[in-house]
């Protein structure tokens, strides 16, 4: 069958590279496969068909298991995330659950110290400022776990748009996939190392943020806890 006029170079070849026999068989490679075996079974037609069914068949085989090969690796991926996922989110939850507990807790605590103390010496409130301005260190400490919550649900969507998607995961399972599936926000045709460049100090960033913030808010429950007794001996 002849070329048309509108079939050009670079279309030809994105369509035989496309085509998985064109891929494995093109170029002559199946005619020496034949001649090989030719060679090894003789001018016996039959035993040479034969033969070919067999390489054919293994050739199959071959291809089945790159295939599952790949099908594997994207379970696994998908079952690391999944637990990953799990398990940050609950260990980050349990974290910053108790941080704002001890902080909350703590102004609690005074609060209610100065209200029994008011209610049973009779004396103003007043008399407690030092006890009550001692009790910033747990409120910031309150607004730290806040505010580290926030960025860790920032880490998490940065996260996951540095994964790949099923779509694309989808598409690595081709016989035809050249490269590793690209991530939710990577641009088509974006190299890994530009798009980490590009996206991932977001990801980092988030990160440090909430660690920074979620030590910080450790940090400022013993301050706050030294102030109050340091006011509570004075």
């Amino acid at each position: 069958m002849s070329e048309t006029a509108d079939d050009k170079p670079s279309e030809r070849v994105q369509k035989t590279s496309e085509n998985i026999f064109d891929q494995r068989f093109a170029g002559g490679r199946l005619r020496a496969t034949v001649d090989v075996i030719r060679k090894e079974v003789g001018a016996d037609a039959e035993l040479t068909k034969q033969a070919l069914a067999e390489f054919f068949a293994l050739d199959r085989q071959h291809m089945h298991d790159h295939f599952e090969g790949r099908l594997e690796y994207a379970r696994h991926v998908m079952t690391r995330r999944d637990t990953s996922d799990r398990g940050m989110v609950e260990y980050g939850l349990q974290t910053l659950k108790w941080s704002f507990l001890l902080n909350a807790g703590a102004i609690a605590v005074v609060m209610a110290y100065i209200g029994a103390a008011v209610g049973k010496s009779g004396a103003a409130v007043v008399a407690y400022a030092p006890l009550i301005r001692d009790l910033w260190p747990f409120v910031a400490g309150c607004v730290s776990v806040t505010l580290a919550g926030a960025a860790g649900y920032f880490n998490f969507c940065y996260s996951e748009a540095a994964m790949p998607g099923p779509e694309a995961l989808n598409n690595f399972l081709s016989i035809t996939a050249t490269g590793w599936p690209e991530a939710r926000l990577q641009k088509p045709g974006e190299p890994l190392h530009e798009f980490v460049r590009r996206f991932g100090w977001k990801v980092n960033a988030s990160r440090m943020i909430a660690i920074v913030l979620g030590i910080g808010s450790a940090f400022l429950f013993l301050l706050g806890a030294a102030l109050i007794m340091r006011a509570g001996l004075a």
